[in-house]
């Protein structure tokens, strides 16, 4: 009996860590429900290396609000096509106002053996990020063996915007 009642509770405790973590997941607008002015497009980059490998170039929050991200929409996109991956760039409507905007650049493969297997990398840092009215941005970077890098830029100038966050490259 005292068994099954430590079972229980553990189970019960769970159950309802599980549940604090709804509003973990949650994923939110780039731009907050309550603003009504003006906003200015970022667009995420994706870039099929092959039919197994993306580099993905992409905005995960914006002050602090969770966004849907390239990557897992890359992955959804994906299930079911065996080991090739799809390519899906998201894009976010930014207010234009100043913000802290964290930026990722990641290698993506089709399986988690593949990633083992193979060199990537994952660089994740903060920017501060003012948009302007009429512009287009385009989240960039590169992967490369020696640096890992993203930014945001101009999309129409190809001028960066923003400071680069840069990480170690693909070279073991």
């Amino acid at each position: 009996m005292k068994h099954f009642v430590f079972t229980a509770a553990t189970v019960a405790l769970l159950l309802a860590g599980c549940t604090s973590f709804k509003s973990f997941s949650a994923f939110e607008p780039a731009t907050p429900a309550d603003y009504t002015g003006p906003t200015a497009n970022v667009a995420d980059q994706v870039v099929a290396v092959s039919p197994q490998r993306l580099h993905v170039f992409e905005i995960t929050q914006v002050d602090g609000r969770r966004l849907a991200s390239s990557s897992m929409a890359s992955t959804r996109a994906g299930q079911g096509s065996g080991m090739t991956l799809t390519p899906v760039a998201l894009t976010n409507e930014l207010p234009l106002r100043p913000a802290q905007v964290k930026l990722q650049a990641t290698t993506q493969y089709a399986s988690p053996m593949l990633a083992l297997a193979n060199a990537s990398c994952r660089t994740v840092g903060e920017v501060r990020f003012t948009p302007a009215e009429g512009k287009r941005y385009l989240v960039n970077g590169q992967i490369a063996a020696k640096v890992c890098e993203v930014w945001i830029q101009d999309a129409v100038t190809g001028q960066p915007v923003t400071e680069k966050i840069s990480g170690p490259g693909t070279e073991r």
